[in-house]
C-alpha cells in the first residue's frame, strides 16, 4: 500500500478539465488541521485527487506564465517598432541639418 502526503497550505482545488473536486467533507477536514500540518493519503482515489489537483495547478501556472511570455513579446516587438521609427526621424533629421549645413556653406 503506498502512502502519499498532502500539505495543508496548497490553494483550494479549482475543476478543471473534467477532473473531479475534492469532496466536500475533505475539503471541511482541510479547513480544520492547523496549516503546515500532513495527512497520509492511503486510499487511491484520494492519492489520484491530489495528483489532478496539483497537475491542474501546474496547468495553471503555465497557462499564466504563457499570457505573461505573450504580453511581453507583444511589449518587445511595439518597443521595437517604436526605436526603428525614433532611428528614421533621428536619420531624416541628421539629412536635414546636412543639407542646411551645405547651404550655408
Amino acid at each position: 500500500m503506498s502512502m502519499v502526503t498532502e500539505h495543508t497550505q496548497m490553494a483550494h482545488p479549482q475543476p478543471q478539465h473534467g477532473h473531479p473536486q475534492a469532496a466536500p467533507a475533505e475539503a471541511t477536514q482541510c479547513a480544520r488541521r492547523p496549516q503546515g500540518r500532513q495527512r497520509v493519503l492511503t486510499h487511491p482515489q484520494d492519492v489520484m485527487a491530489l495528483v489532478l489537483r496539483q497537475v491542474d495547478a501546474v496547468n495553471a501556472n503555465k497557462d499564466e506564465l504563457t499570457i505573461a511570455l505573450k504580453g511581453l513579446m507583444d511589449l518587445t516587438k511595439q518597443l521595437a517598432q517604436a526605436y526603428a521609427a525614433q532611428v528614421q526621424a533621428i536619420q531624416g533629421l541628421q539629412g536635414r541639418v546636412k543639407a542646411l549645413e551645405e547651404k550655408v556653406e
